[in-house]
């Protein structure tokens, strides 16, 4: 379905009087005929909206002017070595929860929805989703980093902690299929990119493919249909097994550096949204699915794989639906 802007929804949803409907067709027009709607198409979505005072001939005629224009989509895209995000965080007010509410404008997503629209659907046994995981984020050959032993801080927080254990992805994949996901009191961890085999430091890492996306203190309602309609290109999204949703971004930076700046930018710009700001390195480790934690567990602790989109480059949201 097609995705239609924010502010053209404001506009659908609020008809201009007599002698400023001109003008607000023109913009409508102008951003439907943009996000790739047809001349049929939008003439419906419009003729309801208005009495009869404001002729067919009327919509029409704004119709085929904007058809002939070369208006390009609203919707934000992903272009190599920039992340776009919908709104800068000058403009926004430092309340993530009232932030997060008015970008969504009433939409709503929760885990089922987000299964749904899962290219690859994890399968009803969520202790397997470890496997699932890494065969669409990691290539043949590549080695895969995985950490179960922790420290608890002064907050009671536990911190993975520990070089924890390396093997070629294929080699992961048969151990988690034989023994299970390996997992501690605090669950399990993984690398989101792949490292050499020498170390877990940023310096060790061999591809640049991902960052992290988790909030700080936001309701896990929230951070699901956020996820669902933030304009960037999310390869998986998995619970942490407590109070936070992790998503893989798509980064694929050349070197450690590109990665860092643009990983920067991207959080900059999701602050006004709760999204944690420490994310900013390579060996960052995220929650590895298919593990369950007893410390600062949620409900039942799991750790599981919501989505996967192992190919996407794009920037779409991940629910392209209307709202």
């Amino acid at each position: 379905m097609t995705y239609i802007p924010l502010k053209t929804r404001q506009e659908l949803a609020s008809p201009a009087p007599i002698g400023q409907r001109h003008n607000q067709i023109v913009k409508v027009v102008s951003s439907l005929i943009g996000q790739g709607l047809s001349a049929d198409a939008v003439f419906a979505e419009l003729r309801g909206k208005y009495d009869p005072t404001l002729t067919d001939k009327e919509i029409a005629g704004v119709i085929r002017w904007a058809s002939g224009k070369n208006f390009t989509s609203c919707t934000p895209r992903f272009t190599p070595g920039r992340v776009l995000v919908p709104t800068r965080p000058t403009s926004l007010p430092p309340d993530p929860v009232a932030n997060i509410r008015k970008f969504l404008s009433g939409f709503t997503a929760d885990e089922a929805d987000l299964w749904h629209e899962s290219p690859w659907h994890p399968l009803e046994d969520w202790r397997v989703d470890s496997i699932m995981l890494l065969a669409g984020t990691y290539h043949a050959g590549e080695l895969v980093n995985i950490v179960t032993d922790h420290s608890i801080d002064d907050k009671g927080k536990a911190n993975p902690q520990g070089y924890g254990i390396t093997l070629d992805r294929d080699a992961a994949m048969r151990m988690l299929r034989d023994t299970g996901t390996p997992q501690g009191e605090a669950g399990a961890w993984l690398r989101m990119n792949p490292v050499d085999g020498k170390g877990v430091s940023d310096g060790n890492v061999t591809a640049f493919r991902f960052a992290l996306l988790e909030f700080d203190s936001v309701p896990l309602d929230l951070q699901f249909s956020l996820l669902a309609r933030l304009p960037l290109p999310i390869n998986a999204i998995i619970t942490s097994g407590g109070k936070s949703v992790h998503a893989w971004v798509r980064v694929n930076a050349k070197s450690a550096d590109a990665y860092r700046e643009r990983v920067a930018e991207m959080l900059g710009l999701l602050k006004p949204y709760g999204v944690d700001q420490a994310n900013k390195n390579p060996s960052r480790l995220s929650r590895l699915p298919g593990a369950q934690r007893k410390i600062g567990a949620g409900p039942d602790g799991r750790q599981r794989l919501l989505y996967l989109a192992p190919d996407r480059a794009d920037s779409k949201p991940v629910f392209r639906g209307q709202v």
